[in-house]
């Protein structure tokens, strides 16, 4: 995402930063992104985030948590064509902070 600079200094609420969609995103002439100015949690839409301890779930919780923790633009950001979304966290998984573990363990 491409930053949108402020034009001049504003009296009031400060001003959230503002990005960009990249270029070829659907809605890059129609939407910018606004940072919220206070931390949120973000949440998936859909099903809830599938259980980690079951074999048959495993791949979907993998991606869930991935999507959620690290930032990205594609997929390819988070897992490479060649390799699946559990080999994709096992390498990841060390960056994950501590606080974030013990919410997600």
């Amino acid at each position: 995402m491409r930053s949108v600079e402020s034009k001049e200094p504003r009296r009031g609420r400060p001003f959230s930063e503002r990005e960009m969609f990249q270029a070829g995103h659907p809605q890059v002439s129609s939407h910018i992104n606004i940072k919220c100015m206070k931390p949120v949690v973000p949440v998936l839409l859909g099903p809830p985030v599938p259980r980690r301890d079951r074999e048959d779930t495993r791949e979907r919780y993998c991606r869930s948590i991935l999507t959620l923790l690290f930032p990205w633009h594609s997929i390819q950001d988070l897992c490479d064509v060649d390799q699946t979304w559990q080999q994709a966290f096992a390498i990841r998984h060390a960056s994950i902070t501590y606080e974030s573990c013990k919410i997600i363990d």
